[in-house]
């Protein structure tokens, strides 16, 4: 059994948005109060966190319970999923604990670049992988598009009886990069908006009626959307979706 808590559901600018003066920032509560996207994924034995936003400080605080991730898994180096490595290479530093961060080797290579002085400080190690483990969770990577900007990895994690799938940055999918997710029970995936309107050469993320057209197509059981923008108003957008999908928000926990 995997229980999970969502320590962040917006995307790159989080809700309230700096200076907006939309309806949903300016009213930003509840669920429409968003930090930037990162996922805790809690075994009996272990945990995980899927990338270390620019808010790590404050998620820590208000979700960790006091307990450091034995792992983190990095889906791509943007500043919104990799901006709060210092601070958590700080706290492994000064609890003298040591925590291990996974990618592929390229993503960790980003990494070791734009972090030097992390590279051989005591507390964190970097593990240059495709595949990781949480007790009998097999969890891989896979590339996908990420639209306008470049690419990221989706993050499957399978056991006999049960596959789920996290998907935050993702966009104009080819079938290829797709297939190692649809067989999954569950897909989080990103959908900043519910209908963009940027130009498609400008966009690096789904939409919410694009996703709900994949789910269709793939019959995929159920969805959890997520990286949402101040786009997303959820009292208000949560009702015109169909059964099977839902809207994560932070502090939103599942037990799987």
């Amino acid at each position: 059994m995997l229980h999970l808590t969502f320590w962040g559901t917006s995307d790159a600018q989080g809700v309230p948005r700096l200076l907006c003066n939309c309806s949903v920032c300016k009213k930003a509560q509840q669920k429409n109060l968003r930090n930037r996207c990162s996922l805790l994924v809690k075994s009996s034995k272990s945990n995980l966190l899927i990338d270390v936003s620019p808010d790590f400080r404050t998620q820590f605080l208000k979700y960790a319970d006091g307990k450091v991730p034995c792992n983190v898994l990095i889906t791509h180096a943007h500043n919104d999923h990799i901006g709060g490595l210092g601070d958590l290479a700080d706290l492994c530093f000064w609890q003298n604990v040591n925590t291990g961060i996974t990618s592929p080797p390229e993503m960790i290579g980003i990494l070791r670049q734009r972090y030097p002085y992390l590279i051989k400080r005591r507390g964190i190690h970097f593990i240059a992988s495709h595949i990781s483990k949480l007790d009998d969770w097999n969890i891989s990577f896979h590339k996908v598009n990420h639209g306008f900007n470049g690419y990221a990895y989706g993050i499957k994690f399978e056991r006999k009886g049960f596959v789920w799938s996290y998907i935050p940055d993702i966009f104009r999918a080819t079938e290829d990069q797709l297939n190692p997710f649809l067989l999954s029970d569950l897909i989080i995936i990103g959908t900043s908006f519910w209908k963009e309107e940027a130009d498609i050469k400008k966009r690096s993320i789904y939409d919410v009626e694009e996703v709900l057209t994949l789910k269709e197509k793939y019959q995929i059981p159920r969805m959890i959307l997520t990286h949402l923008s101040h786009d997303i108003d959820i009292p208000k957008h949560e009702k015109r979706l169909p059964e099977g999908v839902q809207f994560a928000y932070d502090g939103f926990e599942l037990t799987i």
